[in-house]
């Protein structure tokens, strides 16, 4: 999209007598707002001459300004957006948001309500999840071999819950006592052998650079022309995605969240709470198993 030509005409007058000024510099820069809508923008700048200066009453002085076209910048332009999207697979990549629209505007648009923290509404959610886990276990331990299939749905089901409760207390938004707030998530991940600390500074990442490309722990997409070139990584892709997803689910469990080097400094002593809480839960579990066969 190209600018459309702008011409500026100063004119300098002096009157009909020579007078002390004085030097006036005029500075005219080009200043792009958006695509197509370029505008001028001059800077006057003063300079007190020690000396004076005198300007015949003849002659005076035309400045005239042109505006150059600007190319606009690749993200705002429709045929890059259009080979970016070809490039990773996509059928469309939509504009920018305009630089008007902030996060602040989307917040102050939202009702109040949406940021009132419930509590007696959290312990009910609470109540429920535990009740309904509960009485998964009851059915799994009591249920015949054919009523285990929908214990087992129940159960997990149930732990769905757990996860959800979990998930809104590291997001500091399920109670107003923030201390019962972290005992409560970790106890809500125990059962999905999840600890809770390192989920939530990974989780934290994600939120911090949520959907961009390379860097949303949660946004690592391969691009189409190498899935497409690559035979050896598209067998992995489509493998990883298919038959050996819960293998690869549990791989990035293993990695993401029970390396302590993956942590800044401030953060170890809070994620190893967080691993000793699962240890001791599972391994006391394991022990009774098998003392009971």
């Amino acid at each position: 999209m190209a600018c459309t030509s702008a011409n500026s005409l100063l004119q300098l007058k002096c009157s009909s007598h020579q007078k002390p000024i004085l030097n006036l510099r005029r500075n005219i820069a080009l200043h792009h707002h958006s695509p197509g809508n370029p505008s001028i923008l001059f800077r006057k700048e003063f300079t007190h001459q020690s000396q004076r200066q005198f300007i015949p009453t003849s002659k005076f002085r035309i400045i005239r300004a042109v505006a150059i076209p600007l190319e606009p910048a690749p993200v705002e332009s429709v045929e890059y957006r259009k080979e970016l999207a070809e490039r990773y697979g996509f059928n469309q990549i939509r504009e920018p948001l305009p630089e008007t629209v902030t996060l602040k505007d989307v917040i102050t648009y939202l009702p109040k309500k949406v940021f009132e923290i419930d509590d007696v509404k959290a312990w009910k959610t609470v109540l429920i999840s535990a009740t309904s886990y509960a009485l998964g276990l009851l059915m799994i331990s009591k249920a015949p071999w054919y009523l285990l299939l929908p214990a087992w749905a129940w159960t997990g089901t149930t732990v769905t819950g757990f996860f959800v409760i979990g998930h809104y207390c590291t997001h500091k938004s399920f109670l107003t006592n923030k201390l019962v707030e972290d005992i409560v998530g970790t106890l809500a991940f125990l059962p999905l052998i999840y600890p809770y600390e390192p989920w939530g500074f990974k989780y934290d990442k994600h939120h911090a650079k949520t959907n961009m490309l390379k860097e949303d722990t949660a946004w690592q997409p391969v691009w189409k022309y190498e899935f497409e070139s690559n035979p050896l990584l598209r067998k992995a892709i489509i493998n990883g995605y298919g038959p050996f997803r819960c293998w690869m689910s549990i791989a990035h469990w293993l990695v993401v969240h029970f390396d302590l080097t993956r942590f800044r400094p401030n953060e170890i002593n809070r994620a190893k709470i967080s691993l000793a809480c699962v240890f001791c839960l599972h391994s006391n579990w394991m022990a009774i198993n098998y003392l009971q066969d």
